[in-house]
């Protein structure tokens, strides 16, 4: 957390307002939004139907998985500017820099050639291509690294699995979870990784010392989304199938809330820097719960555009803003007023992925 919190230190000076980078899958295009005054201020050409998007550590670059054409493009935020294209192989999907800011791990949606599933490593001064990786099946989802960037973790969806690369060696371990696993979060202290399990229904827990699976627990109908609490005491996934959220006690590694959004198809979850907060983006019902963590409540239901689909809190925490996947929109919630703030307008078709830059 406290690399985190350097790292938007660093990014933004007190006197100037983040740049918010909007993919936007059929524009073909990341907008900009200037979050000062909620306007798009550039739009950059990428590849075709962007999906993800994802910053070095320093917030000077960005890289974006271009679903359909085979490629990376790499974004000067500064310039606001395409600056490179890095082929790799079909559907390439989620993807994260390593803590140093040296590589870029991309993780595909699409096996290749009988080999299994690649995971491209990139370096993210020259743009070479260091190494590919397969990993059994034909569908990887999420990635995420532990603090040190010694370990990448990666939720294999077709397998039902958690697949760790060691980022020095590139070794592989296969960590058996559950059915559909495709959504990870760690833990404040780095020790255990969790992993929702889509068709199973279940979330995992793994000791990252032993790489272990250490249990299986049972939550509500096809969790996608999952976080954990900054003090690492609750993970809560968004249970699409349930229509619910469901809060998991990490000492005893149990259920101990089961919560209505009051909202259709749970999609996406974060919760706020100080814990107090989850949002939880309903797809299906254009709008956002909020959920009071003290309590296991819903506080709020706040209207959005079509299809609230990925959110992000502002560097401030004073703003949620929220991608409407299927319209031209992305929504800006107040935080402190749990009401909404502006709605942006012409961001392109289908804004999905987001990130902070300066």
């Amino acid at each position: 957390m406290l690399l985190i919190i350097f790292a938007f230190a660093f990014a933004y000076p007190a006197s100037a307002a983040p740049h918010l980078f909007v993919t936007t899958r059929y524009s073909n295009t990341t907008a900009v939004i200037d979050t000062s005054t909620n306007k798009v201020v550039n739009e950059i050409p990428v590849g075709t139907f962007p999906v993800r998007i994802a910053m070095t550590p320093d917030r000077l670059k960005a890289f974006v998985s271009n679903g359909r054409s085979s490629n990376m493009s790499v974004l000067d935020t500064v310039a606001r500017t395409n600056i490179a294209t890095i082929p790799v192989g079909e559907g390439p999907g989620e993807e994260a820099v390593t803590p140093d800011g040296g590589r870029l791990f991309v993780v595909h949606q699409r096996g290749q050639h009988g080999l299994g599933c690649p995971v491209d490593v990139i370096d993210t001064a020259t743009y070479a291509i260091l190494n590919i990786i397969y990993l059994p099946g034909n569908w990887l989802k999420d990635i995420l690294f532990t603090p040190d960037g010694r370990s990448a973790y990666i939720a294999n969806q077709a397998r039902g699995e958690v697949d760790v690369i060691d980022t020095a060696t590139y070794q592989v371990t296969n960590i058996p979870a559950g059915g559909g696993s495709r959504r990870l979060c760690i833990s404040p202290a780095a020790d255990r990784v969790y992993c929702a399990n889509y068709s199973g229904n279940s979330v995992s827990a793994i000791d990252t010392a032993t790489k272990q699976l250490i249990a299986t627990i049972p939550v509500g109908q096809r969790p996608r989304a999952i976080a954990i609490t900054p003090d690492g005491t609750e993970v809560y996934t968004a249970d699409t199938g349930s229509a619910t959220v469901s809060v998991i006690d990490t000492t005893t590694l149990s259920v101990i809330a089961t919560i209505p959004t009051g909202g259709a198809r749970p999609w996406e979850l974060v919760i706020s820097r100080d814990g107090t907060k989850a949002f939880v983006e309903n797809l299906y019902s254009d709008n956002v719960s909020v959920i009071d963590t003290a309590t296991h409540t819903v506080i709020a239901i706040i209207p959005t555009g079509h299809r609230p689909f990925i959110s992000q809190i502002s560097p401030d925490q004073t703003r949620l803003y929220v991608s409407d996947c299927k319209s031209t929109t992305v929504t800006v919630i107040d935080i402190p007023s749990l009401t909404v703030y502006a709605t942006v307008a012409n961001v392109g078709s289908q804004p999905f992925d987001m990130a902070f830059g300066p």
